[in-house]
């Protein structure tokens, strides 16, 4: 049997109680009669769930916002309309804002030029000092090198000259004639004079090159103290700039980009507060719902809260599509009480408290945004199993429990018959006979305990059993 006939309308049959009252305090047997509904058994689904009901929306909800304060110009969609990422939506009127643009880049132009002419001197400037360092270190080279090479002609010319004296005192030495020594002594007293003299001025030579070697440092120092203040000029250019307008410049035309308001993904326009012509008056201007996977948002009492995981089955149906079911799942449970909560599609505030999102399965097309829906989350389910209403077992004294079967008393109508069972699963209305002689077509009595219904009692046919959940389906 499906299981959308959990509680079906029992096969009954039309019957009164003729009951017996029996006692001390009797002293008779009355007949008293009673109507009692019953309930054909047979193998059915049992479910356990709890109600609960919710708006259908998209499962990405995205507001569009803008915080223009210009006027709509332009409206391309309307509640309803499907849009494409990319899409333009609305375009506001830029023409203030183009202007400002306009006339301040005027003012900000003027000004780079003004800074690029001093940007392009001090650029030159820099270059001019490198090029003099070049020149003059080049120059002070040049002296260092001349210097050097004259000290090393004069130690060399000091050289020959030691070697000239040393030559004629040794003439001198190997002179025998007296006459002849003297000259060579005068000529040696001579050379050892030019030689002394010479010596002393050797060390202006020394003296001259590293006069030359401080000339050259000196100048490095000086041209970089002038390269350095040339790049001081150019780093302070950044000092110079006026940033202010700049930044002005940047938010004007992010406010002209702005102007296109385009989709932010694909979806459904499922709200919009603008109006072409007209300013906007809140920074939600839209609304847009991704409509390929839905959902319904739902509030959860404390007393089922506990009973509710993720991954539950979920049965959903509404008032536009009638007894068509579709089925989903619990796909996130807020099990911490909140406040109120805004409903995505009328923008409504609802009663907080604990919630569940339920995902509807694919294939749910009938399904818009925004229909009222109700949904059963599936708690516990057991497939083909016999089950009876639970208003039709007894407890007995020693705990057992029994139901009663309207047998045929041949022509005198049908006799009550207890049998004994042991439950299983119950849910609201139904409860699963694990066992007992109970069978598929068993006609089972309701409602046994306030009709005291006793083994072997005769009843008769009356009214039938109706399933709640079937009698409010047919409402």
């Amino acid at each position: 049997m499906n299981k959308s006939i959990i509680l079906r309308t029992a096969a009954a049959l039309s019957i009164s109680a003729a009951l017996l009252c029996g006692g001390a305090s009797c002293g008779m047997k009355d007949l008293i009669n009673i109507p009692i509904t019953t309930y054909t058994v047979e193998h059915t689904d049992v479910e356990n769930y709890i109600s609960v009901s919710g708006t259908v929306e998209g499962s990405n909800i995205v507001k569009v916002t803008s915080d223009l304060t210009a006027k709509v110009k332009t409206l391309n969609v309307g509640v309803g309309d499907a849009v494409k990422a990319g899409d333009i939506l609305c375009e506001f009127d830029s023409s203030d804002y183009q202007e400002q643009y306009d006339k301040l880049k005027d003012t900000a132009d003027t000004s780079k030029e003004r800074l690029d002419s001093a940007h392009e001197k001090n650029q030159k400037a820099l270059q001019d000092a490198k090029n003099q360092k070049t020149d003059l270190l080049r120059k002070a080279q040049r002296a260092i090198d001349n210097a050097v090479s004259a000290r090393e002609t004069a130690y060399s010319k000091y050289d020959k000259l030691g070697k000239e004296v040393d030559e004629c005192y040794e003439e001198y030495e190997a002179c025998d004639d007296n006459a002849e020594a003297a000259i060579l002594y005068k000529q040696y007293l001579a050379a050892q004079e030019q030689y002394e003299a010479f010596g002393d001025t050797l060390s202006s030579y020394d003296e001259a090159v590293q006069s030359a070697r401080d000339a050259y440092n000196d100048t490095a120092k000086s041209a970089d103290d002038a390269i350095e203040m040339a790049q001081e000029a150019i780093n302070d250019e950044k000092f110079n700039k006026d940033t202010t307008v700049q930044d002005q410049l940047d938010k004007l035309k992010e406010s002209i980009d702005k102007c296109v308001v385009k989709a932010p993904k694909d979806g459904v326009i499922t709200s919009l507060s603008i109006a072409e012509g007209s300013f906007p008056t809140t920074e939600a201007l839209m609304t847009i719902e991704d409509t390929t996977e839905l959902r319904i948002n739902v509030s959860i009492n404390e007393a089922d809260i506990l009973s509710v995981k993720e991954g539950q089955k979920a049965v959903i149906t509404t008032t536009a599509t009638g007894d068509e079911e579709f089925t989903g799942k619990v796909e996130r449970v807020v099990n911490i009480m909140s406040g109120q909560k805004m409903n995505a599609y009328t923008g409504e505030m609802n009663g907080g408290g604990y919630s569940a999102e339920i995902v509807i399965d694919k294939g749910a097309d009938k399904l818009l945004i925004g229909m009222t829906a109700k949904a059963k989350i599936i708690l516990d389910q057991k497939e083909n199993v016999l089950a009876v209403p639970y208003d039709s077992i007894k407890q007995n004294d020693d705990g057992t429990f029994s139901v009663f079967i309207a047998e045929k008393n041949g022509d005198k109508g049908y006799k009550a018959k207890e049998v004994k069972v042991e439950k299983g699963m119950e849910t609201n209305y139904l409860t699963e006979i694990i066992t007992g002689d109970l069978n598929d077509g068993d006609i089972v009595l309701t409602d046994v305990v306030a009709n005291a219904v006793v083994d072997g009692g005769d009843v008769t046919i009356a009214e039938p059993y109706t399933d709640p959940d079937e009698a409010e389906k047919g409402e």
